[in-house]
């Protein structure tokens, strides 16, 4: 598997690289950048970046669409700004720690956090079933006035506690920049084509983020539909407590990796 994802890099960081050409025309950049971007798209599909995760979680907090949307974007944002970090340090600091030394620190960071939000997710679903969203809703009718008003002050609570979750796995799924986005970024300096090579990794990251994105909604409307089965009631918690357990199970692993590394 360790092998996998090291040919998978050198591959995709080679294939980037040759973006980089000493002649740049407007339709040579955006070729370039449509290329990025498809390279980003394909390397969400190798392992290791995420796709497990961001099922996992959306299932196991039965999560929205604009959940979907929003971890996409944190995860983009992280990523590219992680790339730029790293690159700004092999640039002006690699006398004092080098890139690949960062890497099982991230990594164990993302593990840990990731572990933390997946055991909160689990404690959520072993609880009271009823205190997700979906299960409040339609029944605000039943309550009084002051009843009504202490619950819709619970599910505010319950909306900033799962948006915070929600924020945390994105950063957490974003933190490990891919070493084949850093190298299209020093190679892009080396050629005193900065700006372009920020552009391209921006390309890559949102390509990365696209899929994720994409499998992201796949599950929330997947979880949806089978939600509206007959049979749904009695296997619905099951399937959410065990993906809160399987983001656990990541997070351990990410944890595990980087402490080996």
């Amino acid at each position: 598997m360790q092998q996998t994802l090291i040919l998978a890099h050198l591959d995709h960081a080679s294939r980037l690289s040759g973006l980089l050409t000493p002649d740049l025309t407007v339709g040579t950049m955006a070729a370039g950048i449509a290329i990025a971007f498809a390279l980003g798209a394909a390397h969400a599909f190798s392992p290791g970046h995420g796709k497990t995760l961001v099922t996992a979680y959306l299932i196991g907090s039965r999560g929205t669409p604009e959940q979907a949307l929003l971890l996409g974007a944190t995860t983009t944002v992280t990523h590219t700004l992680g790339v730029f970090a790293l690159g700004l340090v092999a640039l002006f600091a690699s006398q004092y720690i080098l890139p690949e030394q960062l890497y099982p620190i991230l990594s164990l960071l993302s593990g840990l956090t990731i572990c933390v939000v997946g055991f909160k997710l689990l404690q959520t679903r072993l609880g009271s079933p009823e205190h997700s969203l979906h299960s409040h809703e339609g029944h605000d009718h039943d309550h009084d006035s002051e009843s009504h008003h202490h619950h819709h002050g619970h599910t505010h609570s319950h909306s900033h506690s799962d948006l915070a979750s929600l924020i945390t796995v994105g950063i957490s799924g974003g933190l490990v920049p891919c070493p084949s986005a850093l190298v299209l970024l020093l190679s892009a300096v080396a050629l005193h084509q900065i700006t372009y090579g920020l552009i391209l990794v921006s390309g890559f990251s949102l390509g990365l983020a696209s899929v994720l994105t994409l499998l992201g909604l796949i599950a929330v409307y997947a979880g949806q539909w089978l939600e509206k089965l007959p049979i749904a009631d009695s296997w619905v918690k099951r399937v959410s407590i065990l993906s809160a357990a399987a983001t656990v199970c990541i997070g351990i692993s990410l944890t595990t990796v980087s402490m080996m590394s």
